[in-house]
C-alpha cells in the first residue's frame, strides 16, 4: 500500500541552544524529508496542514501533514516526482507537480485521483519549478530542449551548463484545459518563472547561471510574450539572486551582492515603474520569502567567503521592514551538502506560516534533511 498510507509521526521539541526559539522536528531523521520550493504554496489557508516531500518508501514521494494529528498522508507513488516544485491550490482541494520531468499532474486531495493536465513534448524537458497564478487557473514553466540537457547534480555541472547556451521556453499552461502556449524562446538558460500575484499579465523570470557569468538576472514580460524587460542592470562586480514576488504583488524582493562587500542587500523593485530600492543591510542569506504584505522577510544563513575566509552564519534570521530590526530565530546547523545526488535538499529554503507566527525550513543537522517549525 503506498498511495493514501499513513505515517504516524511524533514531533519532537526542542529549545534553541543560541536563541531559546521553540523549534519542533515534523519529521524523524532518518528518513530524508524535505519541504517544497520557498515560494510555492506548502501550507493549507488555515495553517493546519502542510505538503512535503518524503523518502518513506525509498524514493520521494508527496505527503500531507495534519499538523494537530501528527500523521502524514501518501498523495503520489512510484518515482519520478519532482518534490520541490509542487504546491498546493489556492482553494487547498489539490496537490500539482511533475513528474518524470515530463507530466503535469493534478492530484485531488480527498480521493487521491491523479490527473495528467499536461505533457511535455518529446523535444522538451520540464526544467526547475513551475508556478501557478493566484486563483490557479494559469501556471508558467520552463522546458528545455532534450537534446541540450543534461543531469545538474553538482554546482560544477551547474556552472558549466550555462555556458552550452541550452534552448529553452518559457511556456504558460491554462490548468483547465491543458493547452500550452510559448512566451518566450531563446538560446539561453532561463529559470525561476514566477506570475506577479493578482496580475496574470506579468510575469517574472531569470537568466539563470553562475552569478558572475550572467549580464543581467531577472527580467519581467508581459503573459503574451510582449514588453520584455531588464528589471535592473548589473554593474562591474555585482549579482542579485533569488528573486520573489511578495504575495500580494506589490514588490519584487531580491538580494544584491558586490563583489569584495562582505554584506548583502535586500532590494525591491516596483513591477509598475522598475524603480530599483535598498531596503536594508543583510547577513549572508541564501533564500528570503516574506509575508503576505512584505512587511517580514525570513532568510536562511549561509556560507560565504569574504576575502580568504570561509564563513558559515548558521540562522534562521527574521527581519522587520517595518521597525528596521532583525533577530536570530534558530540557529538551521544544515550543511548544505549534495546529497541522494541533489543540490536543493539540504538547502533550508524557509517560509512563514499563514499567521506568521512560525517558520518552516528544512535541515540535516540532526542526520538526514528533516523539516522544522521554529517559532518566530
Amino acid at each position: 500500500m503506498a498511495k493514501g498510507k499513513k505515517i504516524q509521526l511524533s514531533f519532537r521539541a526542542r529549545r534553541d541552544k543560541e536563541t531559546g526559539a521553540e523549534v519542533l522536528r515534523l519529521t524523524p531523521p532518518h528518513i530524508i524529508c524535505h519541504r517544497n520550493y520557498f515560494y510555492q504554496k506548502c501550507f493549507s489557508n488555515d495553517g493546519q496542514r502542510l505538503i512535503f516531500g518524503g523518502a518513506f518508501e525509498g524514493h520521494w514521494n508527496y505527503y500531507s501533514l495534519d499538523l494537530e494529528k501528527q500523521i502524514a498522508t501518501q498523495l503520489t507513488e512510484g518515482v519520478g516526482d519532482n518534490t520541490f516544485g509542487g504546491f498546493l491550490s489556492s482553494d487547498d482541494q489539490s496537490l500539482w507537480y511533475v513528474k518524470n520531468t515530463r507530466e503535469l499532474r493534478r492530484v485531488d486531495l480527498e480521493s487521491l485521483e491523479e490527473y495528467v493536465v499536461y505533457e511535455v513534448d518529446d523535444e522538451w524537458v520540464a526544467y526547475g519549478t513551475w508556478v501557478a497564478n493566484s486563483d490557479c487557473s494559469q501556471l508558467v514553466g520552463i522546458e528545455i530542449k532534450k537534446s541540450d540537457w543534461s543531469p545538474l547534480d553538482t554546482w560544477q555541472k551547474f556552472r558549466e551548463f550555462y555556458f552550452t547556451n541550452p534552448e529553452c521556453r518559457l511556456i504558460r499552461i491554462d490548468l483547465h484545459s491543458g493547452e500550452q502556449q510559448v512566451i518566450l524562446q531563446e538560446k539561453r538558460w532561463l529559470g525561476h518563472p514566477i506570475y506577479r500575484p493578482f496580475d496574470d499579465e506579468t510575469v517574472a523570470f531569470c537568466h539563470e547561471g553562475p552569478r558572475d557569468a550572467i549580464d543581467a538576472r531577472m527580467w519581467l514580460i508581459n503573459q503574451d510574450g510582449s514588453n520584455l524587460r531588464k528589471v535592473r542592470q548589473h554593474q562591474e562586480g555585482e549579482s542579485f539572486t533569488h528573486e520573489f514576488w511578495v504575495p500580494d504583488g506589490s514588490a519584487l524582493y531580491y538580494v544584491a551582492h558586490k563583489e569584495g562587500d562582505a554584506h548583502r542587500y535586500l532590494c525591491s523593485a516596483d513591477p509598475q515603474t522598475l524603480e530599483n530600492r535598498q531596503l536594508r543591510t543583510i547577513p549572508p542569506c541564501s533564500h528570503l520569502m516574506s509575508n503576505a504584505d512584505g512587511s517580514l522577510v525570513v532568510g536562511d544563513g549561509a556560507p560565504h567567503k569574504t576575502g580568504n575566509i570561509d564563513l558559515n552564519d548558521p540562522f534562521i534570521w527574521v527581519f522587520d521592514l517595518k521597525n528596521g530590526t532583525q533577530k536570530a530565530v534558530c540557529s538551521h546547523n544544515t550543511s548544505w551538502k549534495v546529497v541522494d545526488g541533489d543540490r536543493q535538499v539540504t538547502h533550508p529554503h524557509p517560509s512563514f506560516s499563514p499567521d506568521n507566527q512560525w517558520v518552516l525550513y528544512t535541515s540535516d543537522e540532526e542526520g538526514m534533511p528533516a523539516l522544522y517549525l521554529a517559532k518566530v
